[in-house]
């Protein structure tokens, strides 16, 4: 069965981040091994249940997959779709559309537990926009974490402009 025959299946996850003391984005990357048997670095993410909405996949998928907790994750936004259609033997057969949203963590950065299975090595890494765009594979991967930089600085400066709003009353 060619991968265009194939039902298409959703999976959802999270492009984190934390504000650094520099006031950068930090981002946070976990190993896994891909089905090439090649180690990469990703973002978390999986499969949507059919109960779930496509955020709250994301989520459960981010929290699951971190040990990070829930309640110190914001959904900033729906950040986009990539999709992975291919029948190459060497990386399997898939068909599949990955929606990713945009999370802050409120956190401490360090209290990270991966789990390792699920293909995930058990390894993370909290990056800067160059480190992740050099590290990332996936081009649209990468296009949308470029993108989540416009998204979280344009925060921080209406954020700066509240704040300095707010001092001046």
């Amino acid at each position: 069965m060619s991968v265009m025959q194939r039902p298409v299946t959703q999976s959802a996850g999270g492009v984190i981040y934390y504000l650094a003391s520099d006031g950068e984005p930090r981002y946070l990357l976990i190993k896994r091994q891909a089905m090439s048997k090649k180690i990469e670095r990703v973002v978390p993410k999986g499969k949507v249940q059919e109960w779930e909405t496509h955020e709250d996949a994301a989520l459960r998928e981010v929290s699951e997959e971190t040990g990070l907790i829930l309640n110190l994750l914001q959904v900033v936004t729906k950040l986009g779709q990539t999709h992975i259609r291919t029948d190459d033997p060497t990386i399997g057969n898939l068909n599949k559309d990955i929606t990713l949203f945009l999370m802050l963590y409120a956190g401490d950065p360090t209290k990270i537990s991966i789990i390792d299975g699920e293909w995930y090595v058990g390894v993370y890494k909290w990056c800067t926009l160059q480190e992740v765009l050099a590290l990332i594979y996936y081009p649209d991967l990468r296009e949308l974490i470029r993108s989540s930089y416009a998204i979280i600085k344009a925060d921080v400066q209406q954020d700066t402009i509240k704040q300095n709003f707010l001092e001046s009353l």
